[in-house]
């Protein structure tokens, strides 16, 4: 569904589609300039040098000044109260710019020819829908990072004032916020993976607003622009909302500042004053945010291993070590330590293996950092009689400042399962090239087997497609269709595309991701820490490799977001045509198989043999399949 310039859609790719009003936005205040009025560009009817109307472009409106895209995406979606039709855009990349600190990406919203426009509003976060302020992100392959827009203190930010940055992941300057936190409540604090809960959220970015409702025909032509801290690498992925896949291999241009040729260009960027972005990248800016990005696998006991850049996370569930808020560790404790030395010593002999102790976000900032102190010296103790000699050991204490996933939902509630995940103690030390082989044992049961979903004929577009009944206490008592649409793979990455629907039979759409009133209630996806709790998203499916016994999760980074449709586009709604979802994972080459995708509360399934034999292939295999 993405395509770079000079290239063409491949055969197989499809159209992906979902279900989102489309809302005129025109009276909300807009970010930066304080006004309440889209600008209006009459068009000059005097001849120019530069042409400033609309022409059609591989049967989208565009402004004829423009210059050609670096990278373009189509995004169709059903289309509000449209039973089966859909609505569509292209979204084209002008300009990926750096000027050493910071990068200014400037897109282009295109509405087609025929069929109903989408809004660009869809670029928004879900969360922050209202306030028009696109979610757009840059994800750094090669750095391993995953990168916010730039922030600042809210949405009433001055293009007049110099960016004066605070990094939000620096570990210093967190710890020291948190350990300021002296509450001694039991209550989850407000602030998550080191993040102070002043720094403001995904609304709040240095940009321009989104027009919401696109004319049909379009007299002009919508431009969006989004300031990043620099990326280290000379291209990054653009991830362009909480929904759709990342625009690969888009590079990065220094010094190349996007710039109108001629002030009647008829092009606006959403602002009171219909003005083009500010000549200083950054200008407003406050906070940078960026985090590594995590590849998470699980044995089926229980054991999770964590991927983040040059280093590996092998970590041990502290409910098999500890009581609830104690040190001290159980009885069975030991033999699950020696099983772990018997792991560390195959794969760490010669490194420094960190013991690192991690909570939930239950309680104070400063008693979870000492709790966590504790545990790992417990845990040291114990561990070290069993090692090689050649194997060094550091002691340290995160408190909750690293979950693994989310304590809390978009809302501020608490995700039990989640917070269970984050209480856990991590050795962590260098990548291996081969894994021992080694698993360590918790003499525990593996994840706990779902209905199988029922298998129906293909939907269009489909490999297979299945009805995913609800959970018994889920309130909306509605079945839905998961269909799986096909995978690729580039080397370790791996990305899924699937979608949902509403099953065969069910000719009214509605809100039906509503959710159970009570918390922690089985949802048809479990609970989604980046909507509201119940509206779909795949952070938490993972991928069961059957002979390996060992489960995949999307990639991802923390508590701060997936590498994967994190909240559907149609959010509460179950729409009648397909509503697009995709993963992206770093899968092994040699999955032992079957491979069965697992739906977390719900369902699982297996994979049809076309995708499962993609997933397994390199590219040279892959492209002579094709």
């Amino acid at each position: 569904m993405t395509r770079r310039r000079g290239s063409r859609l491949r055969n197989g790719q499809r159209r992906a589609s979902f279900l989102v009003g489309v809302v005129g936005l025109s009276s909300l205040v807009l970010t930066g300039c304080g006004g309440t009025e889209e600008p209006t560009v009459e068009p000059d009817a005097s001849p120019s040098s530069v042409s400033r109307g609309t022409v059609l472009d591989e049967g989208f409106w565009r402004d004829e000044a423009l210059p050609d895209p670096v990278a373009e995406t189509i995004l169709t979606l059903p289309a509000p109260e449209g039973d089966d039709e859909l609505a569509t855009a292209k979204l084209q990349i002008l300009s990926l710019d750096s000027d050493g600190e910071f990068v200014r990406l400037v897109m282009a919203w295109l509405a087609p020819d025929e069929g109903i426009p989408l809004g660009s509003i869809v670029l928004s976060s879900h969360k922050h829908r209202y306030e028009a302020t696109p979610f757009i992100r840059l994800v750094d392959r090669d750095a391993g990072e995953l990168i916010e827009p730039l922030r600042a203190e809210s949405n009433f930010f001055s293009v007049d004032e110099p960016p004066q940055i605070t990094s939000v992941t620096d570990e210093e300057e967190t710890t020291a916020d948190l350990a300021g936190q002296d509450s001694e409540s039991d209550e989850p604090q407000p602030s998550q993976n080191g993040i102070d809960s002043e720094v403001p959220d995904r609304g709040t970015c240095i940009c321009s607003m989104l027009s919401g409702a696109a004319d049909d025909p379009p007299s002009r032509t919508e431009l969006i622009y989004v300031d990043f801290p620099a990326p280290e690498s000379e291209s990054v992925d653009i991830v362009p909302g909480e929904w759709a896949e990342p625009i690969p291999d888009v590079e990065v241009s220094s010094g190349e500042t996007f710039a109108r040729p001629n002030q009647d260009s008829s092009w606006f960027f959403t602002h009171a004053s219909g003005e083009d972005p500010p000549e200083q990248y950054g200008a407003g800016a406050r906070y940078e945010v960026r985090y590594p990005i995590a590849a998470r696998t699980e044995t089926l006991s229980g054991v999770t291993t964590t991927i983040e850049e040059e280093t590996q996370e092998v970590s041990l569930p502290s409910d098999v070590l500890f009581e609830f808020g104690s040190a001290d560790l159980m009885d069975e404790a030991a033999d699950i330590i020696e099983s772990a030395a018997e792991k560390l010593n195959e794969e760490a002999a010669g490194f420094t293996v960190t013991v690192e102790g991690h909570t939930d976000n239950v309680g104070s900032a400063e008693l979870n950092e000492e709790l966590s102190e504790e545990r790992s010296q417990a845990v040291a103790d114990v561990i070290e009689e069993h090692l090689d000699d050649t194997i060094e050991l550091e002691i340290v204490g995160y408190g909750f400042t690293r979950p693994q996933v989310p304590n809390l939902d978009a809302d501020g509630e608490p995700i039990p399962e989640n917070q269970e995940r984050n209480r856990r103690v991590s050795f962590r030390y260098p990548i291996v090239v081969q894994e021992a082989g080694i698993e360590v044992d918790l003499g525990q049961a593996g994840v706990p087997e779902l209905p199988d979903a029922l298998s129906i004929d293909p939907a269009e577009g489909a490999q297979a497609s299945f009805i995913v009944e609800p959970p018994e206490d889920d309130t909306s008592e509605t079945p839905i269709r998961f269909d799986v649409l096909d995978a690729e793979r580039t080397g370790e990455l791996v990305t899924m595309r699937f979608a949902l629907a509403a099953p065969p039979g069910h000719r009214e759409s509605g809100r039906v991701f509503t959710g159970n009133p009570e918390i922690g209630g089985k949802q048809h996806f479990g609970h989604n820490p980046q909507g509201d709790g119940t509206s779909p998203g795949l952070s938490n499916m993972s991928l069961i490799d059957i002979g390996a016994e060992r489960r995949y999760f999307p990639l991802g980074s923390g508590d701060m977001g997936c590498l994967c449709t994190e909240v559907a586009g149609t959010v509460e709604t179950l729409p009648m045509a397909q509503s697009p979802l995709y993963a992206q994972f770093h899968l092994s080459e040699e999955l032992e198989g079957p491979v069965v995708l697992h739906l977390p509360d719900a369902g699982q399934l297996p994979l049809p043999q076309d995708v499962s034999d993609h997933i397994t292939m390199t590219d040279d295999a892959s492209a002579e399949d094709q």
